[in-house]
């Protein structure tokens, strides 16, 4: 699960900084926060060449075209003539737009799809990546991925890397020894896979004043510097940003910043191909809390792509809110004015109602099995939740809601049917994001409110967070985890996205192979493994199809442009190489996207 998600990480407040007022950035920036929002605002006023969509007429033929739509549900060709689609049927009625250079391309059987849209990411998030890979499961793997980024960089001051699987290490962390052995003389940073932890060695530690004498706690119960408990040294482990936080400002001393925005921009860039590869034109972003008071540096940084023409999807963001102390609806507002381009908006409001269930602060409607007087925790007490959902329903806005444990669904649930009870009747988008667990008798909820359920359906499989997870909620609430098939039963609009690159496990940000862990509730690679129980909540391929397309565009008041094939639309379209009705259900993953297509534009074309 992603810190950026559960409120307890970037967004939280860490002792020495001092956030900026409700005008987000108004007054009280430190010396370095000044200098990172200067440095997004000149990539935005850089001169540039704008981006835009093609003029011409693209024709797609001889394929499976599967539309998403139910009036025409299969069709033979397509036509994209700029930005929008000319013509969807029969190859004979799209030979009339081959002349004056169309361009023509036989897809031998091939299978299109409308652009997958990725309901709930965290572009910046990308930012992390930017270094050694060690998403492994061997520690080995890791140890060698350090070793070759490090030689393969010897000027760089900090080692940093991301992916390391806290499952792979006790409840105490890995430890400093390991990564010293490899790199004596310079800090290594390693971001965990889910962003709530950090792996550090020992000159590091060193630099950043963290010895023997420092206290262990930073917030009591929540952010630490783990301590041997023989000797009282820090081992190297880091827990929670508050405390990680205040390692990186004191190696900022030596001149060493491993997460600037310089490097927010190249890693965005970077990823702009990545998820064009993958078959994604659209994305919701839920929240660039990694710079907490300065969220604009996100939509700027994304603006400054759009402008270069590097911006390869298009982008419906949201301002992330978790502090009860500040009002949220200003900033929105402000944003909402300020960021409105052909391919970035900013018009949702992200509120943050629980913390997660590995760091049991996700919020229950009974105790963890395995702590028996903690049900988790409100991080928005409920009373501050009804109030902010019920003022920014009033103002017409969208709002998309952290909610993991089924006591912080509920609460959420009750808050929207308060707040569309005083406010009356409208056409609302509104969403409850994760709901891994969700009480049965709350589900017809979702649909009878008109509330969206986003979730990340490539973590509903039985890998080892996943079952460390069942145990600290017991058996029968753990196998009630990831019940969307009894969502869409009963009427609800369910979309999906990874929450990328945020995971308790292996990273994933490919929808097909999260389309293949919905399918199957088995892990990747295991077909013979265990499914995650209950089975009969495997979703089928339509299904996923449909999440992964035309309902995450409804749940970004997009489905009347984007989401399906139909003549009128814009152009987004994905060619598959195999048909995924055709393939075994353990081979969906590893089918290829060969070309992708957004506003009429290829972003990615590959063997075709």
């Amino acid at each position: 699960m992603c810190l950026i998600c559960s409120g307890r990480g970037f967004g939280l407040r860490y002792p020495g900084t001092e956030l900026a007022s409700a005008a987000e950035g108004a007054t009280g920036l430190t010396r370095r926060q000044m200098i990172a929002t200067a440095a997004a605002a000149s990539i935005v006023s850089a001169p540039t060449t704008a981006w835009a969509a093609p003029n011409h007429t693209t024709v797609f033929r001889n394929g499976r075209i599967y539309t998403v739509e139910d009036a025409q549900p299969w069709a033979e060709a397509v036509v994209t003539k700029g930005n929008r689609i000319a013509y969807v049927g029969n190859d004979a009625g799209a030979a009339k737009f081959i002349r004056g250079g169309a361009e023509v391309i036989d897809l031998g059987g091939r299978m299109v799809l409308p652009g997958f849209v990725d309901a709930h990411w965290h572009l910046a998030t990308a930012t992390f990546a930017n270094g050694a890979w060690v998403n492994y499961e061997r520690v080995e793997d890791i140890y060698d991925a350090v070793r070759q980024y490090a030689a393969a960089h010897p000027k760089d001051k900090v080692i940093p890397g991301f992916g390391w699987m806290v499952t792979s290490f006790p409840e105490t962390g890995p430890r400093k020894e390991p990564l010293d052995a490899i790199v004596p003389d310079r800090p290594v940073l390693l971001v965990s896979n889910d962003f709530h932890n950090y792996w550090v060695n020992s000159k590091f530690l060193e630099m950043a004043g963290i010895t023997k004498d420092t206290p262990r706690d930073v917030v009591p119960g929540a952010s630490w510097f783990e301590k041997d408990p023989k000797t009282g040294e820090p081992t190297g482990f880091i827990c929670e940003v508050p405390a990680f936080f205040l390692a990186l400002e004191a190696l900022e001393k030596h001149g060493i910043q491993p997460y600037g925005v310089n490097t927010a921009v190249s890693a965005m860039e970077e990823w702009q191909r990545k998820l064009a590869a993958a078959g994604v034109t659209s994305v919701f972003d839920a929240g660039f809390a990694i710079w907490p008071d300065q969220q604009h540096n996100g939509f700027d940084i994304l603006m400054g792509l759009e402008r270069r023409g590097k911006l390869l999807h298009r982008v419906v963001g949201s301002y992330y809110h978790n502090d009860p102390k500040i009002d949220p609806l200003p900033i929105i507002r402000g944003y909402k004015k300020k960021y409105r381009s052909a391919l970035v908006e900013a018009n949702v409001l992200k509120l943050v109602a629980d913390g997660t269930e590995a760091a049991h602060t996700a919020y229950y409607l009974e105790p963890y099995a395995d702590r028996p007087d903690s049900r988790g925790e409100m991080l928005l007490p409920p009373d501050v939740l009804n109030r902010v959902v019920r003022a920014a329903d009033a103002e017409g806005l969208d709002m998309h809601v952290h909610a993991c444990g089924d006591g912080a669904v509920r609460l959420t649930l009750d808050a929207f049917e308060a707040a569309i009870k005083a406010n009356g009747p409208r056409n609302r988008r509104h969403t409850i994001c994760h709901a891994f667990v969700t009480a049965p008798s709350d589900i017809r909820r979702f649909r009878e409110l008109g509330l969206v359920a986003n979730t990340q359906i490539q973590w509903g499989v039985p890998d080892p967070y996943v079952l460390r997870v069942q145990k600290y909620l017991g058996e029968e609430r753990g196998n009630r985890q990831y019940t969307f098939k009894s969502f869409i039963d009963q009427g609800v609009t369910v979309s999906f996205g990874t929450d990328a690159l945020a995971t308790g496990y292996k990273v994933v940000y490919k929808p097909l192979e999260a389309i293949q862990s919905g399918h199957t509730r088995q892990e990747p690679g295991k077909p013979d493994g265990p499914v995650l129980a209950p089975a009969s909540e495997r979703l089928s391929v339509a299904e996923l199809i449909r999440g992964y397309t035309i309902n995450g565009a409804y749940q970004l008041r997009k489905e009347n442009e984007i989401g399906s094939i139909r003549t009128g639309k814009l152009a987004d379209l994905v060619v598959l190489e195999k048909n995924l009705f055709d393939v075994t259900a353990h081979d969906i993953g590893k089918v290829n996207v060969q070309l992708t297509m957004m506003n009429g534009r290829i972003t990615h074309r590959g063997g075709i």
